[in-house]
């Protein structure tokens, strides 16, 4: 950080050590008439911005995380926001003040007495559904009248008809965050990372069947290459934006996501996630049933051999979120092949326009594959997971008994 940015920070903070101070005691001299809450939203990452956010707001309406009968909750966004849209529609839902002065009333009320009462608490599981909230409520964000004008325009441009179908596709690799957050090392996330050119093949296959594919990303290391007239590589154009992101994501058929925190803005607007190459995979987001996906898996790192779930079962390893840590267990973290991404994408396409038939076996394969998953993540990993609704991807599990038998 430039020195002139930190000075600018410390002037900041002191002008707003007065106010603050004042805003802190005040809530302490009112406590016996109302409660004062205050709450940080996780703003430097869309997922957390918006999906976090969403569920704490749920859990304090169905009773989980009740607020007090009398309360008054104050929130901001701190630095750095990962989507400036996000933040100007949670205004307005929720009640937000400038960070400016917030930075401040945060960090002076917890050094006063009583603190953890007018601290709003977060959701129960970070981003993962643990009661099963979105399948049961209805979207917090919304957009004003104007807002779904401009984003008709952005579809109108983009040359999507207003009868066609459109998916979104984000695809994790390491431009965004080298870029975006260059102060915070993310390397030992690398395993996470995905090759866009592995998903063209199933992205072609659903243009070839009508329907328009949106590449998203606000930075990406590399183009989308394809010549396919219906493959449109929304991040690298001048029409991508903050609200197209978010606009796009509300309208799409489904969006297709390796676990990357844009699956967030579909899940937000009860859109459907089509999950690839997701990881890690003892978090894999299992609790909509609208919901389809395949992850990444465990290989030997020598032999490259496919390690059986049940291999995994009552070891630390299948929890493993780091890349020195997995390397150091004599695993790998294998990507799924082209095929199986295909598969999947088309799988989810045929489920939502209602012509999907199962075959003889498929539930039967289901219901083992999360009996085993469940053995997997252990007692602690399905207390974050809620019901486990979703379904796995048919075909992975039909080319691959011997990964999830007994």
């Amino acid at each position: 950080m430039m020195v002139s940015e930190r000075l600018l920070r410390f002037v900041r903070l002191a002008v707003a050590v007065v106010p603050a101070t004042g805003i802190v005691l005040a809530s302490r001299l009112l406590r016996p008439f109302f409660t004062v809450r205050f709450g940080s939203l996780k703003a430097d990452r869309i997922g957390h911005f918006v999906l976090e956010t969403e569920l704490m707001l749920h859990e304090q309406d169905v009773g989980i995380r009740p607020r007090p009968r009398r309360c008054i909750d104050i929130y901001y966004a701190p630095r750095p926001v990962s989507n400036t849209q996000i933040e100007m529609m949670w205004s307005r839902v929720i009640r937000m003040w400038p960070r400016w002065l917030m930075v401040a009333v945060y960090r002076i009320n917890r050094l006063v007495p009583g603190s953890d009462r007018h601290i709003v608490p977060t959701a129960s599981s970070s981003c993962l559904d643990v009661h099963n909230l979105l399948d049961r409520t209805a979207p917090k964000l919304f957009f004003t009248p104007d807002e779904i004008v401009r984003g008709n325009q952005l579809l109108r441009d983009l040359g999507i008809g207003a009868d066609e179908e459109f998916v979104c596709v984000i695809v994790r690799d390491a431009a965004y965050y080298k870029q975006a957050l260059p102060n915070q090392d993310l390397s030992y996330h690398d395993y996470r990372n995905c090759d866009v050119d592995t998903y063209v093949p199933g992205l072609e296959a659903l243009a070839d069947r009508g329907v328009v594919v949106l590449r998203m990303g606000a930075i990406v290391e590399k183009p989308m290459r394809s010549n396919h007239p219906k493959l449109i590589d929304y991040a690298s154009s001048p029409m991508r934006s903050a609200f197209g992101d978010v606009f796009l994501a509300s309208r799409c058929k489904f969006t297709i996501s390796d676990g990357l925190g844009f699956y967030a803005l579909p899940a937000a607007f009860r859109r459907p996630n089509a999950y690839v190459n997701y990881s890690p995979f003892h978090m894999f987001y299992s609790s909509r049933s609208v919901d389809l996906g395949i992850a990444k898996v465990f290989v030997d790192a020598q032999s490259q051999r496919l390690i059986p779930l049940r291999d995994l079962v009552g070891r630390d390893i299948a929890r493993l979120t780091r890349t020195e840590l997995i390397a150091a267990s004599g695993m790998a973290i294998c990507d799924n092949s082209p095929e199986e991404i295909r598969e999947l994408l088309l799988e989810m396409n045929d489920r939502l326009d209602g012509v999907w038939r199962d075959e003889i076996g498929d539930d039967t394969r289901q219901q083992a594959f999360w009996s085993k998953f469940a053995a997997v993540i252990g007692p602690e990993g399905r207390a974050i997971h809620g019901e486990l609704r979703s379904r796995y991807g048919a075909h992975y599990l039909r080319t691959h008994l011997e990964w999830f038998a007994e």
